[in-house]
Protein backbone atom coordinates (compact mmCIF):
# COMPACT_ATOMS: atom_id res chain seq x y z
CA UNK A 1 0.00 0.00 0.00
CA UNK A 2 1.53 3.68 -0.13
CA UNK A 3 2.10 5.57 2.49
CA UNK A 4 -0.37 7.75 4.13
CA UNK A 5 -0.88 10.08 6.69
CA UNK A 6 -3.25 12.69 7.62
CA UNK A 7 -1.80 15.31 5.91
CA UNK A 8 -1.15 13.52 2.82
CA UNK A 9 -1.83 16.07 -0.05
CA UNK A 10 -1.49 19.18 1.87
CA UNK A 11 1.49 21.27 1.63
CA UNK A 12 3.43 22.45 4.59
CA UNK A 13 2.02 25.72 4.43
CA UNK A 14 -1.85 24.57 3.81
CA UNK A 15 -0.90 22.58 6.93
CA UNK A 16 0.04 25.88 8.98
CA UNK A 17 -3.49 27.80 7.76
CA UNK A 18 -5.10 24.51 9.03
CA UNK A 19 -3.84 24.67 12.35
CA UNK A 20 -5.02 28.09 12.87
CA UNK A 21 -8.81 26.67 12.74
CA UNK A 22 -7.75 23.30 14.40
CA UNK A 23 -5.19 24.60 17.33
CA UNK A 24 -3.54 21.01 17.24
CA UNK A 25 -1.65 20.03 20.48
CA UNK A 26 1.87 19.13 20.07
CA UNK A 27 3.43 16.87 22.98
CA UNK A 28 6.53 14.76 23.39
CA UNK A 29 6.55 11.40 25.25
CA UNK A 30 9.58 8.70 26.08
CA UNK A 31 9.76 5.11 25.75
CA UNK A 32 7.15 3.32 27.75
CA UNK A 33 5.13 6.06 28.88
CA UNK A 34 1.36 6.41 28.01
CA UNK A 35 0.49 8.22 24.71
CA UNK A 36 -3.62 8.06 24.99
CA UNK A 37 -6.05 6.06 27.23
CA UNK A 38 -9.39 6.08 25.25
CA UNK A 39 -12.17 7.42 26.56
CA UNK A 40 -16.58 5.97 26.06
CA UNK A 41 -16.60 8.64 23.26
CA UNK A 42 -14.66 10.73 20.63
CA UNK A 43 -12.51 12.98 21.92
CA UNK A 44 -9.33 13.43 19.64
CA UNK A 45 -7.18 12.10 17.18
CA UNK A 46 -3.54 11.32 16.93
CA UNK A 47 -1.46 11.30 14.89
CA UNK A 48 2.78 10.36 15.41
CA UNK A 49 4.37 12.98 14.32
CA UNK A 50 7.89 10.52 14.81
CA UNK A 51 8.19 7.49 16.67
CA UNK A 52 7.02 4.27 16.96
CA UNK A 53 4.40 3.11 19.46
CA UNK A 54 1.45 0.52 20.11
CA UNK A 55 -2.22 0.27 20.41
CA UNK A 56 -3.08 -2.52 23.12
CA UNK A 57 -6.00 -3.33 25.15
CA UNK A 58 -6.55 -4.88 28.34
CA UNK A 59 -9.32 -6.70 29.70
CA UNK A 60 -11.07 -7.01 33.00
CA UNK A 61 -8.81 -10.06 34.17
CA UNK A 62 -5.35 -8.29 33.73
CA UNK A 63 -4.89 -9.92 29.92
CA UNK A 64 -3.23 -7.67 27.63
CA UNK A 65 -3.13 -7.81 23.56
CA UNK A 66 -1.47 -5.74 21.26
CA UNK A 67 -3.48 -4.95 18.54
CA UNK A 68 -1.38 -2.16 16.54
CA UNK A 69 1.79 -1.10 15.58
CA UNK A 70 2.16 2.52 14.61
CA UNK A 71 5.21 4.17 13.07
CA UNK A 72 5.42 7.73 11.80
CA UNK A 73 2.23 9.48 9.75
CA UNK A 74 -0.63 7.09 11.47
CA UNK A 75 -3.46 8.13 13.57
CA UNK A 76 -5.29 6.81 16.33
CA UNK A 77 -7.87 7.78 18.77
CA UNK A 78 -11.52 6.83 19.80
CA UNK A 79 -12.92 7.29 16.43
CA UNK A 80 -11.23 3.97 15.88
CA UNK A 81 -11.87 1.51 18.68
CA UNK A 82 -14.53 2.98 20.90
CA UNK A 83 -13.84 0.79 24.61
CA UNK A 84 -16.26 -1.27 25.92
CA UNK A 85 -16.98 -0.81 29.88
CA UNK A 86 -14.70 -3.63 30.40
CA UNK A 87 -12.27 -2.95 28.02
CA UNK A 88 -8.93 -0.35 28.04
CA UNK A 89 -7.24 0.33 25.21
CA UNK A 90 -4.29 2.74 25.60
CA UNK A 91 -1.18 3.95 23.13
CA UNK A 92 1.90 3.39 24.64
CA UNK A 93 5.06 4.85 23.16
CA UNK A 94 8.50 2.48 22.46
CA UNK A 95 10.75 5.04 21.38
CA UNK A 96 10.17 8.59 21.95
CA UNK A 97 7.81 10.18 20.23
CA UNK A 98 6.05 13.47 18.85
CA UNK A 99 2.54 13.49 18.73
CA UNK A 100 0.09 15.44 17.45
CA UNK A 101 -3.42 15.59 18.96
CA UNK A 102 -6.56 17.49 17.11
CA UNK A 103 -10.14 17.84 18.87
CA UNK A 104 -12.30 15.33 17.34
CA UNK A 105 -15.34 18.37 16.96
CA UNK A 106 -12.56 20.47 14.96
CA UNK A 107 -12.63 17.37 12.32
CA UNK A 108 -16.24 17.00 12.12
CA UNK A 109 -17.57 20.15 11.50
CA UNK A 110 -16.49 22.86 8.36
CA UNK A 111 -13.99 25.23 9.67
CA UNK A 112 -15.39 29.26 9.30
CA UNK A 113 -12.98 29.38 6.43
CA UNK A 114 -13.96 27.30 4.18
CA UNK A 115 -11.08 26.05 2.98
CA UNK A 116 -10.17 23.32 0.68
CA UNK A 117 -7.58 21.46 2.34
CA UNK A 118 -10.57 20.69 5.06
CA UNK A 119 -12.16 17.64 2.36
CA UNK A 120 -8.53 16.65 2.20
CA UNK A 121 -7.63 15.84 5.55
CA UNK A 122 -11.52 14.45 5.94
CA UNK A 123 -10.76 12.43 2.44
CA UNK A 124 -7.37 10.97 3.72
CA UNK A 125 -9.78 10.39 7.39
CA UNK A 126 -11.80 8.02 5.68
CA UNK A 127 -9.28 6.24 3.42
CA UNK A 128 -7.25 5.37 6.63
CA UNK A 129 -10.21 4.57 8.67
CA UNK A 130 -10.94 1.94 5.71
CA UNK A 131 -7.64 0.51 5.72
CA UNK A 132 -7.58 0.23 9.34
CA UNK A 133 -10.83 -1.77 8.97
CA UNK A 134 -9.06 -4.20 6.25
CA UNK A 135 -6.04 -4.64 8.95
CA UNK A 136 -8.28 -4.89 11.97
CA UNK A 137 -10.41 -7.85 9.68
CA UNK A 138 -7.01 -9.74 9.34
CA UNK A 139 -6.47 -9.58 12.59
CA UNK A 140 -9.50 -11.42 13.46
CA UNK A 141 -8.83 -13.92 10.54
CA UNK A 142 -5.60 -14.66 11.86
CA UNK A 143 -6.69 -15.08 14.95
CA UNK A 144 -9.84 -17.25 14.60
CA UNK A 145 -7.11 -20.09 12.72
CA UNK A 146 -6.95 -23.32 15.34
CA UNK A 147 -3.25 -24.06 15.22
CA UNK A 148 -0.52 -21.95 15.69
CA UNK A 149 0.50 -22.75 12.10
CA UNK A 150 -2.54 -21.79 10.86
CA UNK A 151 -1.81 -18.62 12.43
CA UNK A 152 1.20 -18.14 11.40
CA UNK A 153 0.53 -18.86 7.78
CA UNK A 154 -2.54 -16.66 7.26
CA UNK A 155 -0.01 -13.67 8.55
CA UNK A 156 2.66 -14.42 6.43
CA UNK A 157 0.05 -14.82 3.32
CA UNK A 158 -1.30 -11.03 4.55
CA UNK A 159 2.45 -9.99 4.71
CA UNK A 160 3.41 -11.23 0.99
CA UNK A 161 0.05 -9.81 -0.24
CA UNK A 162 1.08 -6.38 1.12
CA UNK A 163 4.50 -6.39 -0.11
CA UNK A 164 3.84 -8.33 -3.32
CA UNK A 165 6.50 -10.75 -2.94
CA UNK A 166 7.18 -13.90 -1.30
CA UNK A 167 9.69 -12.50 0.64
CA UNK A 168 9.10 -9.67 3.29
CA UNK A 169 10.24 -7.55 6.41
CA UNK A 170 8.23 -8.10 9.04
CA UNK A 171 7.01 -4.79 10.88
CA UNK A 172 6.57 -6.73 13.94
CA UNK A 173 9.94 -8.34 16.01
CA UNK A 174 9.00 -11.86 17.11
CA UNK A 175 8.06 -10.84 20.74
CA UNK A 176 5.39 -8.24 19.68
CA UNK A 177 4.40 -10.99 16.94
CA UNK A 178 3.56 -13.29 19.09
CA UNK A 179 1.49 -10.86 21.07
CA UNK A 180 0.01 -10.11 18.02
CA UNK A 181 -1.00 -13.71 17.64
CA UNK A 182 -2.24 -14.12 21.43
CA UNK A 183 0.54 -17.34 21.31
CA UNK A 184 3.51 -18.05 23.62
CA UNK A 185 6.61 -16.62 22.33
CA UNK A 186 8.48 -19.76 23.24
CA UNK A 187 5.89 -22.27 21.05
CA UNK A 188 6.06 -20.01 18.60
CA UNK A 189 9.77 -19.87 17.94
CA UNK A 190 9.73 -23.62 17.92
CA UNK A 191 7.07 -23.22 15.27
CA UNK A 192 8.89 -21.52 13.31
CA UNK A 193 12.01 -24.04 13.33
CA UNK A 194 9.81 -26.77 12.59
CA UNK A 195 8.48 -24.66 9.33
CA UNK A 196 11.54 -23.91 8.33
CA UNK A 197 12.92 -27.20 8.42
CA UNK A 198 10.39 -28.50 6.37
CA UNK A 199 11.76 -26.20 3.74
CA UNK A 200 8.22 -23.88 3.98
CA UNK A 201 10.20 -20.62 4.81
CA UNK A 202 13.28 -19.59 5.39
CA UNK A 203 14.29 -16.47 8.00
CA UNK A 204 17.14 -14.25 8.21
CA UNK A 205 16.35 -11.96 11.12
CA UNK A 206 12.91 -10.42 10.57
CA UNK A 207 13.44 -11.57 6.57
CA UNK A 208 11.21 -14.01 5.72
CA UNK A 209 10.85 -15.79 2.58
CA UNK A 210 8.17 -18.22 1.66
Amino acid sequence: MDPLSLFSGITAQQQQQMEQCFHPVRAAFEAGETIMSYASAPVRLGTLLDGRAHLSSLDAEGRESRLEELEQGDVFGEMFILPLDNQDYRVEADTGCQVMFIDYAHLIKRCANACPHHSQLVDNLFQITARKTQSMAMHIHVLSQRSLRQKLTAYFSFQRLLAGSSSFTLPLSYRALADYLGVDRSAMTRELSKMKREGLLTAHGRKITL
